[in-house]
């Protein structure tokens, strides 16, 4: 499976009317400090890497004003977080946290299903296999037919199945099933084997963002996203090296000799 940036991620949460935090991709500290003096309030700078746990490794930095966020970006752009090289980060406003929740669709390979599944988690910010074996009634899932796809019928059935513990009100329940079917749409739209959004965060102020997100792309589909940038359809947590981008390039030729592509 091939990944794309979670600012990439974002950008298509966002074309589907799904709330991201405010915010832009930097590549330099002067650009930083812009970004975060357009945001107007203390930002977080996250480090745009294909890795996880970027938190714990430094990657995750948070900053009150526009010349700490040059500061900071200064010692994270150059740095290494978790065997990566960091060159850009996602400059985005600190949200003001009620509650974090896990909302994903992954293409299930079982034997049973052999489709998309929707995963709810009542607990965001870690990860749902964690949580699953943890406490396994904070999870719920449902399988989706591919065929007939995801329903709003369906969506507000499975919203009012899920496990809060408190009782969300009309406004809340249907903007959260709105999310979860804009969120199936962009999985299918965009040949995604995974699309993920944790933590999906309720504000203070009564709102769902998401406030991280992953995607992975089908590798058999990379050909149909070239505005993904993909060099090289496979799952890999750096930039392919010159050697596998050859390497690819005659794979893809003899492989479009056959006639399939």
């Amino acid at each position: 499976m091939a990944r794309i940036y979670e600012y990439q991620g974002k950008e298509i949460l966002r074309n589907k009317g799904i709330l991201v935090p405010k915010g832009s991709l930097v590549t330099n500290p002067e650009e930083a400090k812009k970004a975060a003096a357009e945001v107007g309030k203390p930002v977080v700078l996250k480090a745009q890497v294909w890795a996880t746990g970027r938190f714990k490794s430094g990657g995750i930095k948070f900053v009150d004003n526009p010349d700490e966020a040059e500061k900071t970006a200064r010692e994270l752009i150059g740095s290494i977080v978790k065997g990566l090289v960091v060159d850009r980060i996602l400059v985005e406003e600190q949200l003001a946290i009620d509650k974090e929740y896990y909302v994903g669709i992954i293409v299930n390979d079982s034997v049973k299903v052999k489709g998309p599944t929707l995963i709810f988690s009542t607990e965001g910010g870690v990860g749902v296999e964690e949580v699953a074996a943890r406490n396994p009634e904070r999870v719920v899932t449902m399988d989706i037919n591919y065929v007939q796809g995801l329903g709003s019928a369906e969506v507000e059935q499975f919203v009012g199945s899920l496990p809060f513990d408190y009782v969300l009100s009309r406004e809340l329940a249907q903007e959260l099933a709105g999310i979860i079917g804009n969120l199936y749409q962009a999985f299918v739209e965009c040949d995604a084997r995974a699309a993920e959004i944790n933590p999906l965060v309720l504000t203070r102020g009564k709102h769902f963002y998401a406030a991280d997100c992953r995607f992975t792309i089908d590798d058999n589909s990379v050909f149909r996203h070239p505005e993904f940038g993909i060099l090289l359809p496979r799952d890999m947590t750096r930039e392919p090296t010159e050697l596998e981008k050859i390497a690819w390039q005659i794979e893809e030729e003899d492989y479009r000799g056959t006639g399939y592509f």
